[in-house]
């Protein structure tokens, strides 16, 4: 009889889930494959995980936006109350305009309405073209308001203007007017230069004193009723403060005519009307060149 060889039966044993021990209990440590443990602690969020920065940037950008879209319903309420006087036809530099409470920065072919100051800054040269085709120019460093800028044509057409120049220069080729009731004014506190078709240019320095020089057709200038009430003109005698009275003879007037010109100092005094040359004057030379660009001839 042979031996039959016993053969080893392998036992299935269910895979226990419990780690692996040693005889004296010591068990072996799981591998985690989880590795959130060891990522860096993110910081602090607001609002479902935005950043504070992002939040910060975001609101800042909406409040610049706002901000815009206010200046620009301001810019747009006074612009629908008022007639257009005329528009920026030449810009050279930066120049701003102010109307009513809010300012802007000014580009060619913007409009220009009445009540607005306009100003130049260093190195800055600004034209605009008004309705009735005069044109102004403004020097470096100037501020001009338009007090008044009505134009109306027709059987009995009118135009006024009334400019107000706070410092600096402005040179104004003025075409004729039309109607009886027309005027075109530029005045600084202590002068006043009224024309009827001219090319003309005025000056307020840093001192006050304002220079009105014409270089074609006349200019009417007068020294401003300084002393006056509001109201009264000059045909009128106005008793103010004091024993002493205005009369006329104070309120002087002259009439300048092509290269000539005529001070007025900050007190009100008129030097007599005196021939001046244009050479040399660059802003002189530039503002005769436009003119025969424009068509404007003497």
């Amino acid at each position: 009889m042979k031996d039959t060889p016993i053969v080893a039966t392998p036992v299935l044993r269910r895979r226990s889930t419990e780690p692996l021990s040693t005889d004296d209990g010591f068990k072996m440590p799981q591998q985690r494959s989880d590795l959130s443990s060891f990522s860096r602690p993110r910081p602090k969020s607001a609002r479902g995980g935005r950043h504070p920065l992002v939040v910060a940037l975001v609101a800042l950008g909406i409040a610049a936006l706002v901000g815009f879209f206010v200046t620009l319903a301001v810019f747009s309420a006074h612009a629908a109350d008022k007639k257009q006087a005329g528009s920026v036809s030449f810009l050279e530099g930066e120049a701003s305009v102010t109307r009513g409470s809010g300012g802007a920065a000014l580009a060619v072919g913007a409009p220009v309405y009445h009540g607005d100051r306009l100003k130049t800054g260093a190195g800055a040269r600004l034209e605009a073209k008004l309705m009735d085709g005069s044109i102004l120019r403004l020097a470096p460093g100037s501020e001009l308001k338009l007090e008044e800028a009505k134009f109306a044509r027709g059987d009995v057409g009118t135009k006024k203007v009334k400019l107000s120049l706070t410092f600096g220069r402005v040179w104004a080729s003025v075409t004729k007017l039309f109607g009886s009731d027309s005027s075109f004014e530029v005045a600084t506190e202590n002068a006043v230069a009224g024309v009827r078709g001219t090319r003309f240019a005025a000056e307020k320095n840093a001192t006050g004193d304002t220079t009105v020089r014409v270089y074609s057709g006349q200019v009417l200038v007068s020294n401003a009723p300084i002393y006056a009430k509001a109201g009264h003109t000059k045909a009128k005698r106005v008793q103010v403060p004091g024993p002493s009275e205005v009369t006329q003879k104070q309120w002087t007037e002259l009439v300048a005519g092509a290269m000539q010109q005529i001070r007025v100092t900050k007190a009100g005094e008129m030097s007599p009307v005196e021939s001046f040359a244009m050479a040399g004057d660059d802003w002189a030379a530039w503002n005769a060149e436009r003119d025969r660009a424009a068509g404007i001839v003497e």
